[in-house]
C-alpha cells in the first residue's frame, strides 16, 4: 500500500488539482487497494462570506438555518481537500469515475466561523463489489483541541474489479436510504436556479464541467447541467420543518442529478430515529435526494 502524506497552507489550487487528474492513473491493485493518504489543509476556515452563500441558498439567516447550515459548511468549503486526493497523480484510479453516493455529516460541538483550523481526509475504507467499488473518506475539522465535526463521503467506481473483498468499517451513511411516501403533502416547491454556477465551483473545488455547461453535459448523455449537490442540501435544509434542536447528524443519499431549471418538490416524515426527507425532480417517479437529519 502506497503511503503519501500533503500539508496545503493554502487554498488547494483548482489548476494544479486539474493537472494531476490529467496525469494517468497507476491502475487498481487488489493486492495495494487504496493508498494510505493523508491530506491535512492548514489554517482552514469556514468564511462567513461562504456561510452567507449557503443563508442565500437555504433562504434564511436566522439561527435555526444557521445552525443546521454549520453541519453542512465544512462539507461544501472543505470538499476540495477531498478532490485534491482523488486528483493526485498516485491515486489508481481517474477522477471521472467516482460519483458521490452517500455522505454522514455530524457536529460533536461548536463550530466556529472564521476560526483558523486543520482539516483532515483520508481513505479509510472500500468495499469491492460485483459492479463496482465504494469508497469512504473521513475528514475531520480541528479547531483547537477540539474535534468539532467530521464527515464520511462515500465514492462509487463503476466497473469490473477482482477479486470481491472489504477493507476497513463501514461507518458512513447506511447502504440503503429510508424510504418517504411520495403521497405526503409537500413543504417546499421551487425551481432550480442555475445562475452562479462558476461561483459555486470555486466554492465547493468541484469544477466539473457536467455542473457547469449545458452543451457538455447532453453531449455526454445528460437532459442538461445538474447543480452540486451540496448545494441542493443547503436549499433543502432551508425548507424543511424547525426541530427544536440543532441536529447532531446528517445523512444523505445522492440517487440522480438535479437539473438546472426544472421543478422540485420536497416532502417530509418524522420519525423515531430522525426527520426523514426527499427531494424529487418534477416528472420523476425516483427522488433524487434522500437524507436523514438527526
Amino acid at each position: 500500500m502506497t503511503t503519501h502524506h500533503k500539508t496545503f497552507f493554502a487554498t488547494p489550487s483548482l489548476p494544479v488539482m486539474g493537472l494531476g487528474a490529467l496525469w494517468p492513473s497507476p491502475g487498481w491493485n487488489a493486492k495495494d487497494g487504496f493508498p494510505e493518504f493523508s491530506f491535512i489543509w492548514r489554517d482552514y476556515r469556514i468564511d462567513r462570506q461562504a456561510l452567507g452563500v449557503l443563508q442565500r441558498l437555504a433562504g434564511g439567516d436566522d439561527a435555526a438555518t444557521t445552525e443546521r447550515l454549520l453541519l453542512l459548511a465544512p462539507h461544501v468549503t472543505g470538499f476540495r481537500l477531498t478532490l485534491a486526493m482523488l486528483m493526485h497523480p498516485r491515486w489508481p484510479l481517474p477522477i471521472w469515475r467516482a460519483l458521490q453516493l452517500r455522505n454522514r455529516l455530524i457536529r460533536r460541538g461548536e463550530i466556529k466561523v472564521a476560526y483558523p483550523s486543520d482539516l483532515i481526509a483520508r481513505a479509510t475504507a472500500w468495499r469491492v463489489h460485483d459492479k463496482g467499488i465504494e469508497l469512504d473518506i473521513h475528514a475531520q475539522l480541528l479547531q483547537g483541541d477540539d474535534c468539532p465535526w467530521e464527515s464520511i463521503t462515500t465514492f462509487y467506481y463503476r466497473g469490473r474489479f477482482a477479486p470481491l473483498f472489504v477493507h476497513g468499517a463501514a461507518e458512513g451513511a447506511a447502504f440503503a436510504s429510508p424510504s418517504v411516501d411520495a403521497t405526503l403533502p409537500p413543504v417546499a416547491h421551487w425551481n432550480v436556479e442555475g445562475h452562479r454556477r462558476l461561483r459555486w465551483a470555486r466554492l465547493t473545488g468541484d469544477a466539473n464541467p457536467l455542473h457547469l455547461l449545458d452543451a457538455y453535459a447532453q453531449r455526454t448523455g445528460f437532459a442538461a447541467a445538474s447543480a452540486h449537490p451540496q448545494r441542493i442540501a443547503a436549499q433543502c435544509l432551508g425548507h424543511l420543518a424547525q426541530p427544536q434542536k440543532p441536529p447532531q447528524q446528517l445523512d444523505l443519499w445522492l440517487k440522480g442529478p438535479v437539473y438546472y431549471g426544472r421543478a422540485v418538490t420536497l416532502r417530509q416524515a418524522a420519525g423515531d430515529d430522525g426527520d426523514a426527507f426527499a427531494l424529487w425532480v418534477d416528472g420523476d417517479e425516483r427522488p433524487a435526494m434522500v437524507g436523514v437529519m438527526r
